[in-house]
């Protein structure tokens, strides 16, 4: 339970500040002091540029070591020493060489982004923006199982988006991250609303083997 400190009872209200007995308030420093002593887990994501909910995913993994602290009524709250936020910055804050590039997933001169859904007609339900292995954009036609070149896909078959890959920029700066088999079914509509909700100004993609 929450340790409270006890008033003395003043029933006349004979005083206009509440009192408290000496002993209580040793306790309850002594109490206080006996605690770890550290960041939390808000405080840890801002400086990781995590989401609070990944930190505590690393937390109950034990990528991030932390200390159970007693918190109000039956709850408990976590405190990450300065030692334990170093080590877990080493090995999951990403260097700027690790994070994705724009470039990875968007050309802003063809205004097309990774996995992007272009339309046609009804010969062509769907095509969707891939590299090749040159690392060119072009489209993939999965109905027919053929790559287009941009220009091919743009000139020959008139292929147009079917969303606007643009959203305004979030302020929020943290960030979650998440591996998604692209064989799944779920896949292409996963990153139509990544696009559609989030744009590419609010995402990062990059394409793993």
């Amino acid at each position: 339970m929450e340790s409270r400190i006890i008033k003395i009872l003043d029933p006349h209200r004979l005083h206009k500040e509440a009192r408290y007995e000496k002993a209580e308030v040793d306790r309850l420093v002594y109490e206080k002091q006996s605690l770890p002593t550290g960041m939390s887990p808000n405080e840890v994501e801002k400086k990781l540029g995590l989401s609070v909910q990944s930190v505590y995913k690393y937390i109950e993994d034990g990528s991030i070591k932390a200390d159970v602290v007693p918190y109000g009524d039956e709850r408990i709250t976590y405190v990450i020493s300065e030692t334990a936020y170093q080590e877990a910055e080493k090995s999951l804050k990403p260097t700027e060489t690790q994070r994705q590039k724009k470039y990875e997933y968007y050309d802003s001169k063809k205004e097309i982004a990774l996995y992007q859904r272009y339309i046609h007609s009804s010969k062509i339900p769907e095509a969707r923006v891939v590299r090749n292995e040159e690392n060119a954009f072009g489209f993939y036609l999965p109905n027919i199982q053929k790559w287009l070149t941009y220009e091919e896909g743009m000139k020959t078959y008139t292929l147009k988006p079917s969303y606007s890959i643009h959203q305004p920029p979030l302020d929020y700066k943290g960030y979650v991250e998440r591996l998604v088999p692209k064989n799944e079914v779920v896949f292409y509509p996963f990153m139509d609303y990544l696009y559609t909700i989030w744009g590419v100004e609010n995402i990062r993609v990059r394409e793993q083997s």
